[in-house]
């Protein structure tokens, strides 16, 4: 009589301590986008609410996935909560647009209350004391306007590093200029991208007394423009022209890529959880002016392109599968010129402790020889950059 007793005091002693513990939250951030909502904001949110405990994903009693969509000025948020509590859903799914150029407080003020709207009812079935509900009419009457502000946007990136040594030294640095007008249904691009690196060491003295030089200066400058059009959920269409110019020891004096192109997609762009699955086909027109003559006799090359991209990344709560197939070949002479490349990728949560991730490419490339002939032996700045 004693143990029943006994073993029916734990019981309830360990049901009222479940019943008085806070609601366990745990926060994923699967695309934070472009503000400081997915940690800072959903932490502090937590933070703030004395029902509310962040807890690692092990222990957690609700986890929250976020995952943020690029519209224009607008982070689109979509809220996941997953849950196995008694009395609670298993699953909701809030969506709530944040304006990327407002300050922090005012996008708070958009984040909280679809927050804490999505926790209420894992709240209330352990503490439904601790909720009040109530209803108001809605001030706008329907979605934000995505397309209030301007639809222009101009980016500058800065980049650099390197590294000094008494023998060795070296520096990198990237300047890119990049503008954008986006509409709902359409989009243009306009930038130029730049790099350019030093590298300074030892020289290599040969068998026969020859010095030779393993200082290398590179630079690369890659500018054109595109414009995209959305015809309708599944199918877009676009145009882009793109052209590239390297330093003397490069591959190319120039070249460049024009092309049109459509493409399917299974998914919305603005997928709320940036599920991507598609279908892309090309056909244009390269030209090229090589630095170095090829095994064909060439210094110049123009001939017409076709190619498909193939993509697909789907995302559930714990796993991600992702796999991607490039395919671009000369037109008339595929086995002249032409590279695939393949590129799947995994990653899972596994358990509630560890997460693992596996990513490769495999790509195979055919495209015309330089002419070793045509090559200073000496010139290593040169004879390295023949990767290619």
């Amino acid at each position: 009589m004693r143990l029943i007793c006994f073993v029916a005091c734990l019981l309830f002693g360990l049901a009222r301590a479940h019943a008085d513990s806070p609601i366990r939250v745990a926060i994923e951030c699967e695309q934070p986008g472009r503000t400081k909502a997915c940690p800072a904001f959903l932490l502090g949110f937590i933070d703030a609410n004395k029902v509310l405990l962040n807890s690692p994903r092990a222990g957690a009693d609700v986890v929250v996935y976020a995952t943020a969509t690029e519209v224009a000025l607008i982070d689109r948020m979509h809220l996941r909560f997953v849950s196995r509590m008694p009395g609670a859903p298993e699953v909701i799914e809030i969506d709530v647009d944040l304006d990327s150029r407002a300050n922090d407080d005012e996008q708070r003020a958009q984040l909280l209350p679809a927050f804490l709207r999505g926790l209420t009812l894992y709240v209330g079935a352990r503490h439904p004391e601790a909720v009040t509900v109530s209803l108001n009419a809605p001030a706008g009457g329907g979605e934000a306007d995505v397309t209030d502000g301007s639809p222009w946007s101009l980016v500058v990136e800065l980049k650099g590093n390197g590294s000094y040594t008494e023998r060795y030294r070296s520096a990198s640095g990237n300047l890119n200029l990049i503008g954008r007008w986006i509409m709902p249904k359409r989009r243009a691009l306009a930038g130029v991208f730049s790099d350019a690196g030093i590298n300074r060491q030892p020289p290599l003295t040969l068998d026969d007394g020859t010095v030779v030089s393993l200082d290398t200066n590179t630079w690369a400058i890659h500018a054109g423009a595109e414009y995209i059009e959305l015809l309708d959920e599944h199918w877009s269409t676009g145009i882009g022209s793109y052209t590239d110019f390297n330093d003397p020891k490069g591959q190319y004096a120039y070249s460049n890529r024009t092309r049109a192109a459509i493409e399917w997609d299974r998914f919305a762009s603005n997928d709320p959880r940036g599920n991507r699955l598609g279908v892309f086909y090309s056909l244009g027109w390269k030209t090229e002016r090589y630095r170095v003559r090829n095994e064909l006799g060439e210094t110049f090359a123009t001939y017409p392109v076709h190619g498909v991209t193939a993509f697909g990344s789907v995302r559930f709560d714990k796993i991600t599968l992702g796999l991607s197939m490039d395919l671009e070949a000369q037109l008339l002479h595929p086995m002249r010129r032409h590279s695939l490349t393949v590129s799947p990728q995994v990653s899972m949560k596994v358990g509630d402790h560890v997460d693992v991730g596996v990513t490769f490419s495999l790509t195979q490339r055919e495209l015309p020889a330089p002419d070793m002939s045509a090559i200073d032996p000496s010139d290593y700045a040169l004879i390295s950059r023949l990767s290619y």
